[in-house]
């Protein structure tokens, strides 16, 4: 089932920044801010208390930068999805909070609507990128294809559980895949577990990204 009621945690160095997100996402039905910090080392403590659902983090902070922020509280708070929301693309540290496990990357010119549906959409397990940073995912795995890799995953995932990581490639909700696929939702559940096992892999988004630079699928589903 989606989250409906998602607790949202804030990290920005910038009081007015946190002072505006705050009032968007209280604004909005479902969403309520739980905390908020403005560096690092508190957001990682201060997080871990709070226990929300997503952490909307800011990638360059005072103390711990983002990618290790979001490596500690993906390590030591259960259940909490991290979000990014920030100024910056560079790849270096695109592709290093990403493999640190965040599960969206959104630049901070997104719209206000795109920014409270991307905390809905990661609260409720999507992988989420606004449009400019998908295409840098997409060249950026694409680059580093492993052949060999792509035909080790072909024999041990079977013909659903591929159908099924095709749909998570375009951010398909488990609720969004069950109705694709004419399967219960439970069942669809039980194919993400198969998929992350046979990939090694935690969560959706390290799936997905490892899926896509095996070749595997394309972000999006294209």
């Amino acid at each position: 089932m989606p989250v409906t009621d998602v607790r949202v945690f804030i990290a920005d160095d910038h009081e007015l920044v946190r002072f505006a997100l705050k009032a968007l996402i209280d604004d909005e039905p479902g969403l309520t801010v739980v905390g908020e910090a403005a560096d690092g080392e508190d957001t990682v403590a201060l997080v871990c208390e709070a226990q929300p659902d997503v952490l909307l983090l800011d990638m360059r902070m005072p103390g711990l930068g983002g990618t290790e922020v979001c490596r500690r509280v993906r390590d030591v708070c259960e259940g909490v999805r991290v979000l990014v929301l920030t100024s910056y693309d560079d790849e270096e540290e695109l592709f290093g909070v990403l493999a640190a496990g965040a599960s969206g990357y959104l630049l901070k010119d997104s719209r206000a609507d795109n920014v409270a549906q991307a905390i809905r959409s990661v609260a409720d397990g999507q992988v989420v990128f606004d449009d400019a940073i998908a295409q840098r995912v997409i060249a950026g795995t694409t680059a580093t294809t492993d052949r060999a890799a792509a035909e080790e995953y072909k024999d041990l995932l079977s013909e659903r559980e591929m159908e099924v990581l095709r749909l998570m490639a375009k951010g398909m909700s488990n609720k969004e895949i069950a109705r694709a696929l004419w399967i219960g939702e439970t069942t669809v559940k039980t194919h993400v577990s198969h998929i992350l096992r046979k990939l090694d892999q935690n969560d959706r988004t390290q799936a997905v990204l490892t899926a896509v630079r095996a070749g595997l699928v394309s972000m999006g589903g294209e």
